[in-house]
């Protein structure tokens, strides 16, 4: 191979490599935003228990004839009211706002950075179809694979590829992180959605499960991508 195509071809590379460190560079970004959101459903989640929790007199004969004994005036407005102070409501809503504030704000951020992951993608995708003629046959044949074929796909292959042609290797995990995150988002906006004050607590405490497990990432990829990262 002449020395100049070479040179040029490793320029590409190297080039594909610093699209591919912006992309992971991202992905810690998701990872952040996506921590900050579990509290927000988590903060939602304990607001609205809140609102549910029994009253007084209800939450054992013991407690409901200690209120009998000492049925003060104060006491009897206490248990009147519901058990609940008018402030601690009014705090209650405030926290309740400000969670769903925070968790349509994450939203809005994670689908800024998954845009900007797609344009790295593309940008990464056209300088490995440069470096490697053989490249726009594969990423054709790759981008109609199933999601579950694609991690398959990488798990087993990507040692392979990445000595065969180091760009192919990123644009790989570019495109399959990038599937998974768009997965997980899609999750996220969808457990927003469905929350509101009638939903029940084995609800809430699933969405946070899942929220927390995040089921569409699969670890075994992001520990392969994050070992190209100094």
């Amino acid at each position: 191979m002449d020395s100049e195509v070479r040179r040029t071809l490793s320029e590409l590379e190297e080039k594909t490599y610093g699209f591919f460190l912006d992309f992971m560079t991202r992905i810690a970004k998701v990872d952040e935003l996506v921590e900050v959101g579990k509290q927000f459903l988590t903060g939602f989640h304990r607001e609205v228990e809140m609102f549910r929790r029994p009253q007084l007199h209800k939450i054992s004969e013991m407690v409901d004839d200690i209120i009998k004994a000492n049925c003060t005036n104060r006491m009897q407005s206490y248990v009147e009211a519901g058990c609940k102070h008018r402030n601690q409501n009014i705090q209650n809503i405030i926290k309740l706002h400000s969670c769903e504030q925070g968790l349509q704000g994450h939203l809005e951020k994670v689908k800024v950075l998954l845009d900007e992951l797609e344009r790295l993608k593309e940008d990464a995708t056209s300088l490995a179809r440069m470096t490697n003629q053989s490249a726009s046959l594969f990423l054709d044949k790759y981008s109609c694979e199933s999601m579950r074929d694609q991690v398959t796909f990488l798990e087993e292959e990507i040692e392979p590829l990445h000595l065969q042609e180091k760009s192919m290797s990123y644009v790989t995990m570019m495109a399959v992180i990038h599937g998974m995150l768009n997965l997980d988002h899609a999750m996220q906006e969808n457990i927003i959605q469905s929350i509101n004050l009638s939903t029940s607590s084995s609800q809430l405490e699933s969405y946070c499960l899942m929220w927390d497990l995040r089921p569409y990432m699969d670890d075994n990829v992001m520990r392969l991508a994050w070992k190209y990262v100094p």
